[in-house]
This record gives C-alpha cells, structure tokens and sequence, in this order.
C-alpha cells in the first residue's frame, strides 16, 4: 500500500524509504504494521485541535485514535455475515461429512462466536496501544498542542498564560499535572475566572497565591474535578486530610465526575487503573467497571466540549456528562488507505 504524507500530500510505496521523496519528510508509521498512517494521525490531530486552535492531553489524542479503530471494526452486523458465509460453506462439507446433523451443528458454532467477536470489537479499546502510537509519534515529529503538565514547571513567558497576581473568583483542583496545561493554554483561567492547580500542587507559584489569596478572601470557593474512578472519588476527603493543603479544607466542594453521572448508559471510554493493563473499553455497567479497576477521565472528550463541560460545571456546583458529544467524534477524518 502506499503512504501518503501529511506534508505535501505525496505518495509513495514502502520500498522507497522512509522519507518523502518529495519533501523528506520521515514517515512514522507503517499502515499495516501499526493499524494507522501518518496522513490519518495529522488529520486526527487536526480535527481534535480544530486546526491549531485547542491544546489537548495525550489521553485525549489516544482516545481519538481509539475511536477511529472502533469505527473501522467490524462490529456484530459485519461479523454475522462473515460467520452466515463460513456456516454456509462448512454447511456443505459438513452436510457431505455428518449429513444433517452436521449442517445443524455448524451455526450453533460459529454464530455465537461471531455475535462475541462483533462485541469485542466494538467494546476493545486498545489504549496502550493509542499511548504508544501518540509517544512515537510525539518524539519523532514534536506536536505543538500536547499539553503534557511541563509548560509550566519554569517561569517562561507562557506562565503569563495564568498570572497568579489577578483576583480570581474561584480556585480549580484538577487530578493531573496535564490538566493544568490543558485548561490554562485553552484560557479556561479567564473565561472561569479561575485559578487553577493541580493535585499535587502545580504550578507552584500559582498554588503559593492561592494560600494567600484564601486567607484573604476566605470565602472563595474550592472545587475540585477528578476522573470517575475509586481514587477521585475519595480526592476531595484525601485532599482535606492533606497537611499541604490543609488551607483549602473547609472550602473544598466536590463537583464530579460522581458516580450518579455515569449512570447514563452511553458508551463512556474506561480505562485502566492498572499501568500492566493493555486494553480499556467502550460502555459496560458503570459499578461493575469501577471495582473492576477502571475509570472514565475527566478529558473523556474533546478539549472544546470539555471546556463547555467545565464551564457548565464551576457555575451549576456539579458535572454533568455529555454522551452526544461521543457520537460525533471520528467525524471528519479522510481514511487514508496508505
């Protein structure tokens, strides 16, 4: 198959090296070999980012090549008429072999093994693999709009991006580093008028200014958002129990994911809890997935709908999940054969 490169829009066969012939740009990926092109990551990237304008978290990338994998799946229709051909097919020897009994037999067999193969590959999502093609990618062929919780670790001019010194009505405990960088390049910060740090305390010199800010005005509001899984659960009692964050104890206000809000039966990608785990999945029953050891990340989605997530939610006191934002994800992403 040829690749097709995302530069200049050149194809060319495997053959012919691993550059573009045209523009030298270094190809990354093999399509048959890693199951996505470079071509197809870039408009990926593109549509996620909508053309530059968005940064987003690596989850969220993954979660999109995850989405493209499903689309292409099979699924339980496809499955079946694979599995009505082959009962057909091994009908007629069996018929010639065992008579009728035989041809009987045979899609007791093989149509319930195609019903669970169309489910597993619909439902798979195979997430370590996503991490590993977004890492591969990323170090080859750096990509401007990750937000990786690093922007901010330095004073650069980018920490202009959320100056601890203005007066914020709200403070925003987020569960990862990432989710920092995520919110504060997107302007989350002044849209929310919020300060925004994360769990562990980063950036430092804006949580330095929220102890003090807090002390002087006690009455600011605290909240917190996590993930929907056993730990960010329990973030807001382990954060009240903190020493190091023993000034925000009494302001704390949990806005979600809750366990209620899952409770929509739209198919929410679950992760793994668990690094060894390779494979996360679409759907299932939202108690069962949790003591499973899964869990669904706050940056579940996009970053502009999750934005109108948040947004939505440190003015409402709660989040609320939006499953129709699922629906159109994968949209718009040329399939490229190459």
């Amino acid at each position: 198959l040829p690749m097709r490169c995302p530069e200049c829009n050149h194809r060319q066969k495997f053959k012919d090296g691993a550059r573009c012939k045209q523009c030298r740009y270094p190809f990354v990926f093999r399509k048959k070999q890693d199951q996505i092109s470079d071509f197809t990551l870039r408009q990926v990237i593109q549509r996620l980012s909508d053309h530059g304008q968005y940064a987003f978290t690596a989850t969220q990338l993954a979660l999109e090549i995850g989405r493209l994998w499903r689309k292409k799946a099979l699924g339980l229709l496809g499955c079946s008429v694979i599995a009505l051909i082959v009962s057909i097919i091994a009908g007629l020897i069996a018929f010639t072999e065992w008579g009728r009994s035989g041809v009987a037999l045979v899609p007791l067999v093989i149509l319930p093994l195609a019903v669970w193969l169309g489910w597993r590959g619909k439902n798979a999502l195979s997430i370590r693999k996503a991490r590993q093609i977004v890492q591969q990618y990323h170090q080859m062929h750096p990509i401007s709009g990750l937000a990786d919780g690093k922007a901010f670790r330095q004073p650069t001019p980018t920490a202009g991006f959320q100056d601890p010194h203005y007066a914020p009505e709200r403070i925003l405990i987020v569960e990862r580093d990432e989710l920092v960088d995520l919110l504060v390049r997107n302007r989350f910060h002044l849209t929310a008028k919020a300060a925004i740090v994360s769990r562990t305390g980063y950036p430092e010199q804006v949580f330095a200014a929220c102890q003090e800010f807090l002390r002087n005005h006690p009455h600011t509001p605290v909240q917190v958002v996590h993930d929907a899984s056993l730990q960010g659960f329990a973030l807001t009692a382990q954060l009240a129990a903190d020493p190091q964050w023993r000034f925000a104890g009494s302001h704390l206000v949990d806005l979600g994911i809750s366990c209620t809000a899952l409770n929509n039966g739209s198919r929410l990608p679950w992760l793994p809890t668990n690094p060894a785990r390779r494979a996360g999945v679409f759907g299932g029953n939202p108690v069962k997935r949790l003591r499973a050891g899964y869990r669904v990340p706050i940056d579940y989605c996009g970053p502009k709908p999750l934005l109108n997530v948040l947004g939505a939610a440190v003015v409402a006191g709660t989040l609320l999940l939006a499953p129709e934002i699922l629906n159109a994800s994968g949209a718009e992403v040329e399939i490229d054969y190459g």
